[in-house]
Formats: structure tokens, C-alpha cells, sequence
């Protein structure tokens, strides 16, 4: 019964004296949390992140940058990966050495704030920002 009474009483004071809340609680929003979009790495590569078939999201080197040494080409599918939760995705990237010969391998990548960060990738692709 006390807790319904201070109740009672917390609500008709804040009802007389207007009061607010003063929490700055950020919830993130959908798009920056969304691999969607364009990313850029530190040698000046673009991966670009587009819904494909069943779910699936694939990253294309949409600008090559440093990648071109290795023999990857413009358009190329670097990426297939799936949303996991809000902000975090999981599947493959696909590495190549400077003969082309190329391997995929299991990656974990989360976006929060706007800012790209995976587990499997090299320097350039570690950490990127999006783009706009």
C-alpha cells in the first residue's frame, strides 16, 4: 500500500509541476546499425552491401583501392553474409593473394554508429566508415 501511495504522490507532482525526464538515452537507429550501403577502407577501397537472393547480403568492391594488387576486379562479391541482430552479421569474406588464388573465410562484423568493424578482414577492411 505505501509503494501505491508514493506512487500516487510522484504522479500528482510531476502532473502540478510539469516535470520531465532528463535521461539522454541514445537508442541507435536502423540505418546505423545497417551494413546497407557503402563503406570505405584506409587504401581507398568502396565495399558496397546490398540485399541479394534469400536473404542474403552481398558486399561488392565497388571502388578496387589497394584490393587491385591482389587481383580482385571492380563489381567482384567480396561478401555473403546475414543479419544476426541489429547491428551484427555473420558469413564470409573472400581473401586473395597476388596470384588471385583465393579463400573464403568465416567473418564477424558489427556496425555501431555509423562505423564498420569485422574480426577476419585485413588492416583496410578491419575498421571502415560509412560513406554517403
Amino acid at each position: 500500500m505505501n509503494t501505491f501511495k508514493f506512487c500516487m504522490i510522484s504522479f500528482v507532482c510531476c502532473a502540478t509541476f510539469s516535470c520531465k525526464s532528463t535521461s539522454s538515452v541514445h537508442l541507435p537507429s536502423a540505418a546505423e546499425t545497417s551494413i546497407l550501403g557503402s563503406w570505405e577502407g584506409c587504401d581507398g577501397r568502396v565495399i558496397t552491401f546490398r540485399r541479394g537472393p534469400g536473404g542474403e547480403i552481398l558486399g561488392r568492391y565497388s571502388e578496387l583501392g589497394g584490393l587491385e594488387r591482389y587481383r580482385f576486379t571492380q563489381d567482384e562479391v567480396g561478401y555473403r553474409i546475414r543479419e544476426k541482430t541489429p547491428g551484427t552479421y555473420e558469413g564470409k569474406v573472400k581473401w586473395q593473394n597476388t596470384q588471385g588464388s583465393e579463400t573464403w573465410k568465416t567473418v564477424a562484423i558489427t556496425i555501431q554508429n555509423n562505423e564498420y568493424s569485422d574480426n577476419s578482414s585485413d588492416p583496410c577492411s578491419n575498421y571502415m566508415t560509412r560513406i554517403h
